[in-house]
């Protein structure tokens, strides 16, 4: 049985958490990436 007070969520809110947690996960990467050039020069 479903909850009604929980709305079900939609392909924008998806998309949106799946765009925010690649975003986070990029950054990471990026600054990462940077750190170790940054030590390497």
């Amino acid at each position: 049985m479903e909850n009604p007070f929980i709305p079900s969520r939609s392909p924008i809110c998806n998309a949106a958490q799946t765009a925010l947690l690649f975003s986070v996960a990029l950054g990471g990467l990026v600054a990462a990436i940077i750190a170790l050039v940054d030590a390497a020069c």
